[in-house]
């Protein structure tokens, strides 16, 4: 390794690119702005599960009129399905697997069979640990960390409806991110 003069650093210190050639080499920095090649998937893997929502055991502040959801906070659960386990009417099916469970705290801005909202979800996958995701949810939100299996994962969470219920989602999972238990 090349001796770095303190002028070259104090020269370089405007721009961290110029200053991390100077420390480390063009070479070094040059491989690290590469970006992904064409047709590379953007994810590292892609994991599906099926939700379904209970709202005997959910709450919210506000009242409810039916299987529309009040708009304000709301505490919703649910359980987690291995993908294919849970029909259209939400009801498991006759191999069913459960695989976790489902946790939200939401502020739903627009109520509806599908509502608009905002909030913080737990993923609880048995064996292999949480899944954290936030934001502004319609159809998906971005997975904001986790631990076990999902130690430093990033991603989003896309869900779509099973049934016209609103109560049976196809979670698809798009993880990126070191994962040690993987």
């Amino acid at each position: 390794m090349e001796r770095v003069s303190r002028r070259k650093i104090l020269a370089a210190a405007g721009s961290g690119a110029a200053l991390a050639t100077a420390l480390a080499g063009a070479s070094a920095v040059s491989a690290q702005r590469a970006t992904r090649p064409p047709g590379q998937a953007q994810s590292d893997w892609i994991e599906r599960y099926a939700l379904v929502l209970n709202p005997q055991a959910s709450d919210s502040l506000r009242s409810a009129t039916g299987n529309i959801s009040p708009t304000g906070p709301a505490y919703w659960v649910g359980t987690i399905w291995a993908d294919g386990s849970i029909g259209s009417d939400g009801a498991p099916t006759s191999d069913a697997r459960q695989v976790g469970t489902y946790r939200g705290s939401v502020w739903v801005y627009v109520p509806g069979v599908q509502p608009q909202f905002t909030g913080l979800h737990s993923l609880d996958i048995a064996g292999r640990g949480q899944i954290i995701a936030a934001g502004v949810t319609d159809t998906s939100v971005a997975i904001t960390g986790g631990t076990g299996d999902y130690q430093g994962a990033r991603g989003e969470i896309r869900a779509a409806n099973l049934g016209s219920t609103g109560l049976a989602l196809t979670l698809e999972l798009e993880l990126l991110g070191p994962t040690p238990g993987r």
